[in-house]
């Protein structure tokens, strides 16, 4: 076989190989504490949020959530249903 050939069947075969690798397991994680309120309060119990946010709400609003902006856009970026009323607190509970 040609080198040009061989080198571009054995990139194929590689490519194909990691593409296999990185979606298997990327599409297979669902045991994180980022997959559900559930899980993720087990973390942290009164949910995480932004360092900023405030709690929307007409009654006493949540104030002892775990402010951490970088774990609040990865667990928003994991699952974007943890922060259903969208006020950059996931999961918020009193």
């Amino acid at each position: 076989m040609h080198a040009t050939k061989k080198f571009a069947a054995v990139a194929a075969t590689t490519l194909a190989a990691a593409t296999l690798t990185l979606a298997g397991p990327a599409s297979a994680h669902t045991t994180g504490h980022h997959d559900n309120c559930t899980n993720l309060n087990k973390k942290w119990p009164h949910g995480v949020g932004l360092a900023k946010a405030r709690d929307r709400t007409s009654g006493t609003p949540v104030t002892n959530f775990y402010r951490n902006t970088a774990a609040y856009r990865e667990a928003d970026a994991h699952n974007g249903t943890l922060d259903a009323d969208n006020d950059g607190i996931a999961c918020e509970k009193r």
